[in-house]
């Protein structure tokens, strides 16, 4: 270890300064996984960091993983909880626990790369902002783990030809925000940086609430951010080889969250008074999505078609679906082919797609989820 001209300090050649970051991950059922998202922060780049692992009473080996990583690294911590309470309650454990300036939540059965913190760091020292966001793929994998379909989602997504885009301006950050939710870079928690003390000292907490308690995390800390940084570097790597995840599972009322979700959105744009038609136009195609992926559901659950006729009929009365119908985009063939039988009540086509969608993804995976992808 030595000091530079510059008085910064680097230890085995890596630059370490005063940004520390508090890694946060819940761990419930990932033993095959573990291992290797522990091993890649272990050989980050960047030295001035702790893992809080927060086992959620994992039935399989990932305790055990997990534990084996302590006595090789002194920058890792474990939890156990008393008894299973779910995914949002082990991250609230980690943000109790934190003590680093930036807090990430990173999934224990993903991949990430080894520069991940070391970029990180170099953008928040340049702009010490309260949210950093930056790129991933999400990666499809068969049963053997080699990659089949890969989606990159970045800052070039959002039609920005800067590497980095860095703002203080309201206006700018809640139109950014939309951008980022229509090409789903905004809903998970796991490629982000969020400024510890915005979170602790505004209450933050992950809602005990399934499947879309990510979104609403990040809604919540949005009402505080005053300075935003997206990045185009991909450092996060969603691995979807199968394995069930953390936040998923049989999710009965899906729609119903759904809703919630596109609620949420709304209202808070309401609030920024940044609701504008192109605002409308993004979460009416959220809203339709999740109406034919629930549809698709029902299908795959056994559901008889007079039933999810009759189900399609009673969403067709509410105010959701009578005001969102107005704004949904005809700008795509998906849209066009998916969403449009939905929007004009035209449930019975709305249903044969449905099982047209429903007999791809079980028999032409990788097909379905390249469609599934398109926005």
């Amino acid at each position: 270890m030595g000091i530079n001209s510059l008085g910064v300090f680097w230890y085995h050649g890596i630059m370490s300064d005063n940004i520390k970051f508090s890694v946060i991950m819940p761990t419930y059922g990932v033993g095959d996984y573990i291992g290797d998202a522990l091993g890649c922060l272990m050989m980050q780049t960047y030295d001035n960091f702790e893992v809080i692992i927060v086992d959620d009473c994992s039935p399989d080996k990932s305790g055990d993983v997990a534990r084996s990583f302590l006595e090789r690294d002194d920058r890792f911590y474990y939890y156990r909880h008393d008894h299973n309470m779910g995914v949002s309650a082990a991250r609230n454990t980690g943000i109790e626990k934190a003590t680093g300036d930036y807090i990430l939540f990173l999934d224990p059965d993903d991949l990430y790369e080894r520069n991940l913190l070391r970029v990180c760091a170099a953008m928040l020292q340049r702009n010490p902002v309260d949210l950093l966001v930056y790129s991933f793929t999400e990666d499809y994998r068969n049963s053997e783990g080699r990659v089949e379909y890969m989606k990159g989602i970045s800052l070039e997504n959002m039609d920005y030809d800067d590497d980095t885009v860095t703002t203080n301006d309201p206006a700018l950050i809640h139109k950014m925000v939309m951008q980022m939710e229509e090409i789903t870079m905004l809903g998970y928690p796991w490629n982000k940086c969020y400024k510890t003390s915005v979170v602790k000292e505004n209450g933050v907490r992950f809602q005990d609430i399934k499947h879309v308690e990510d979104i609403l995390f990040n809604c919540d800390f949005l009402d505080y951010v005053n300075s935003l940084t997206v990045i185009n570097d991909v450092l996060y790597h969603y691995r979807n080889q199968g394995q069930p995840r953390l936040t998923g599972g049989a999710i009965d009322d899906y729609f119903e969250l759904q809703k919630i979700r596109v609620k949420r959105i709304y209202d808070q744009q309401q609030k920024w008074k940044s609701c504008d038609f192109e605002v409308l136009g993004i979460l009416s195609k959220e809203y339709f999505r999740s109406f034919q992926s629930a549809m698709v559901r029902q299908l795959e659950a056994g559901a008889k078609c007079d039933d999810i006729l009759a189900w399609c009929k009673k969403q067709q009365g509410t105010e959701a679906y009578r005001e969102l119908r107005k704004y949904l985009p005809n700008d795509s063939k998906i849209i066009k082919f998916l969403y449009k039988p939905l929007a004009e009540g035209m449930f019975g086509t709305a249903l044969t797609r449905a099982r047209l969608m429903g007999y791809t993804k079980h028999h032409f995976p990788g097909l379905f989820n390249r469609a599934k992808q398109i926005r």
